[in-house]
């Protein structure tokens, strides 16, 4: 690939931080549940001279851009760091979650959905604030939630935040007079994001990684058909030389890389646009009927009631995403390590338009055909789909937008179509502890979400 001119500034690291108007982090987990883990929580500043980056050619679909520097501001945000207290327990592998912006506050989007599979292997995982909402946006952002805390912050714009994520990372590699990670072993350090983050995960591997070589392994979770641009802020797009839709993965990538899509990033942000074939470090998941944002349960059933999301029109989708995710984490960190690759999941099938509003091939159930095939697909109490969700009160005069377009539905069956399929509770049970056990085989479920899928089916009153 060929380094660019570009010299990696250092950052300067304080803390750990304390203090301020809340008197703790923002987004903190729970002090007994830092306890009850074992690990610890710490947050810290750094700051510095950040670089803007400039494309030096037309940026094709094919993601192999070149970039120069261009710009520079004075930068200073803020990295939260949680990892195990024993340093015993640490698996010698640091996540570096790009927090996502996309509600203007800094969401650790990834680690809802892996804490505990991070947790019982022994991961540190940091959240690093690279986009500028996350720290200057009013009510929300940092240094309007705690003035007293946050109030030095300086965040120059989204231009300089593929800078301040390698950053981030260098002052995690190579500690200077802070060390963040309280001195333990780094063997290896991935890069995850979710949704707008993984927008900015994409640019960043095609355009800024040939640069650096920081991570050993990237995990890029719910994108969409844009990656983003080099100037714009948040999810905006360039207006001079534009990343185009639809852009690929460079295959020239000398790191892992795992895709995790869903079938909502397929019909919502139209991810299916961005469907690549497999290649020596590159593989894509794409799970059916999973949602972009969801309220997971492992059976579709009522009672208890299913859950309205964000005030949304309709249940929310109900598929357990974030076991998939687990697993994601878990593949990825074996292909790095151990050399072993994941496989490339099957896809989702398509329809004849893929213009369409979805574009999703269907079963007679209205579930989606393809990929990796959930339990509550294969033994399905419910339809779950990924996009058509709306607000509420969403045609309502001054209504506030929500984001229920991202979070699907769930229809569950009626009673006379659950009978049909499922005469006796015992059918029911083996046929979505098949479905289980087959996942766990092809290495899309672990073994502590499977034993839960397993009993939660046994506590059903499906077919009683």
């Amino acid at each position: 690939m060929g380094l660019l001119p570009f010299v990696l500034a250092a950052a300067v690291v304080s803390g750990p931080i304390a203090g301020g108007d809340r008197g703790q982090p923002f987004s903190a987990m729970a002090a007994a549940e830092v306890t009850r883990a074992a690990y610890t929580e710490a947050e810290y500043f750094f700051g510095g001279t950040a670089t803007s980056f400039k494309p030096t050619g037309p940026l094709g679909v094919d993601g192999l851009w070149k970039i120069a520097p261009d710009t520079t501001a004075e930068y200073k945000v803020r990295m939260l760091v949680r990892r195990p207290a024993d340093a015993s327990r640490f698996n010698g592998i640091v996540v570096v979650e790009w927090l996502n912006v996309t509600a203007n506050l800094e969401g650790a989007a990834d680690f809802m959905q892996m804490q505990e599979e991070l947790i019982r292997s022994g991961y540190a995982w940091v959240g690093v604030g690279a986009q500028a909402a996350g720290v200057n946006s009013p009510r929300s952002g940092l240094k309007d939630w705690d003035k007293a805390r946050y109030g030095s912050l300086v965040h120059p714009g989204d231009a300089y935040s593929y800078d301040i994520f390698s950053q981030a990372a260098d002052a995690l590699r190579h500690p200077k007079a802070i060390d963040p990670l309280g001195g333990l072993a780094v063997r290896t350090m991935l890069a995850t994001g979710r949704s707008q983050s993984a927008f900015r995960l994409v640019t960043y591997i095609n355009a800024v990684h040939p640069t650096t070589h920081l991570f050993d392994g990237y995990l890029v979770h719910s994108r969409g058909a844009n990656a983003s641009g080099f100037k714009a802020e948040g999810l905006a797009r360039d207006t001079e030389n534009p990343v185009p839709a639809g852009a690929h993965l460079r295959t020239d990538v000398d790191v892992p890389v795992l895709d995790l899509q869903t079938e909502g990033d397929m019909v919502a942000l139209r991810a299916h646009l961005t469907h690549q074939a497999p290649f020596a470090r590159y593989r894509r998941w794409e799970i059916a009927g999973a949602a972009h944002a969801e309220t997971p349960r492992w059976v579709a059933e009522i009672p208890p009631a299913l859950d309205m999301g964000p005030a949304c029109k309709d249940p929310v989708n109900s598929a357990p995403h974030h076991a998939v995710v687990k697993a994601a984490l878990n593949a990825l960190t074996r292909w790095v390590r151990d050399g072993v690759a994941p496989p490339q999941s099957p896809a989702i099938e398509l329809g004849p338009d893929p213009a369409a509003a979805d574009p999703i091939a269907r079963d007679a159930l209205g579930n989606a055909k393809g990929g990796i095939r959930l339990p509550e697909l294969e033994a399905p109490t419910a339809t779950l789909d990924g996009g058509a969700n709306t607000g509420a009160q969403e045609a309502a005069a001054g209504a506030p937008r929500n984001f229920c377009f991202l979070f699907g539905r769930t229809k569950p069956l009626d009673a006379a179509t659950l009978k049909a399929r499922y005469p006796t509770h015992d059918v029911f049970v083996k046929a979505f502890g098949a479905a289980v056990d087959a996942l766990v085989t092809q290495g899309y479920l672990l073994k502590p979400e499977a034993d839960a899928a397993h009993k939660a089916a046994a506590d059903s009153n499906v077919g009683r």
